[in-house]
């Protein structure tokens, strides 16, 4: 039987001061799934943490009625919930996406000479963290904690792309797709062309849909749990992202993936960050 980690919470209470034995266990058990691990199984938590397995199912069960865990039935073993995930990690998270972003979205104005942002999610929106302005005339303004409807972005399509069409379809029903432009795609079904067009190549656009004349693309910044957590776009006069679209997507690409790879979310040998909206 393994040793008995140590609670979260054991360092920092007082010498003397009586620990809670039920609170001590859920925190080891919590403590032991955010420590990494695909998977671990009741026997292995019970064992790892020197419990009785009657303990461990209990504490697990309780978990995953609130959506801490998942199951899965054919290996036998629980996982950290997305939910938790957000819970635990999406503020510290995002602020070192947005510190180490920077760099990727000078580098992007700088060779394209187009605006560059990076959005987050909040809501139905998609939202302005950063941005760097591009160097050449009429360039597109931004400004920080702007929102936008994610039907009409390329950065809110990456994130409606995660969903399958079914999910995508119950989201949008309580939504009223606004027609911001003349441009902006406020049909269910060919929205959901659009977005199996965005799973296929791993990539988004949107053109001329948030504001007339400017069209721009979006590439995905990877989270830690493999999942899209923020996007890279670069926007600019609809002429000329058209003159140089492949170069745009390619320098894009390359930078969403770089950004992923600095804040340690994928392998640098992993073949396609992108292969995760599927």
């Amino acid at each position: 039987m393994g040793t008995r980690s140590s609670s979260s919470t054991s360092a920092s209470r007082a010498p003397g001061e009586p620990e809670n034995r039920s609170a001590a266990r859920v925190l080891d058990v919590l403590d032991f799934f955010l420590g990494g691990g695909s998977g671990h199984t009741l026997t292995g938590v019970s064992e790892h943490l020197g419990i009785p397995k009657s303990t461990a199912h209990g504490i697990l069960h309780a978990m995953r009625r609130r959506a801490y865990l998942t199951w899965d039935p054919s290996s036998k073993t629980y996982a950290i919930s997305l939910q938790l995930v957000g819970r635990t990690t999406a503020a510290p998270v995002m602020e070192l996406v947005r510190l180490r972003a920077h760099r990727h979205l000078e580098q992007l104005a700088s060779t394209l000479g187009e605006t560059a942002k990076l959005v987050g999610y909040e809501g139905a929106h998609s939202v302005a963290i950063d941005f760097v302005e591009g160097s050449r005339p009429l360039k597109y303004a931004v400004t920080l904690g702007q929102r936008w409807p994610l039907h009409a972005t390329g950065g809110g399509k990456l994130y409606l792309a995660r969903y399958s069409d079914d999910e995508v379809r119950e989201m949008l029903s309580d939504l009223d797709l606004e027609r911001v432009t003349a441009k902006t795609i406020i049909d269910v079904e060919a929205l959901l062309a659009e977005l199996a067009e965005v799973r296929r190549v791993g990539w988004a656009r949107q053109r001329e849909e948030i504001v007339d004349d400017i069209s721009g693309f979006a590439a995905p910044v990877i989270g830690s749990d493999g999942r899209l957590l923020a996007a890279l776009v670069v926007t600019g006069p609809t002429s000329r992202v058209d003159e140089q679209h492949p170069r745009i997507v390619t320098e894009l690409v390359r930078q969403a993936r770089a950004l992923s790879e600095d804040i340690g979310a994928i392998d640098p040998l992993t073949p396609r960050a992108a292969a995760t909206l599927g």
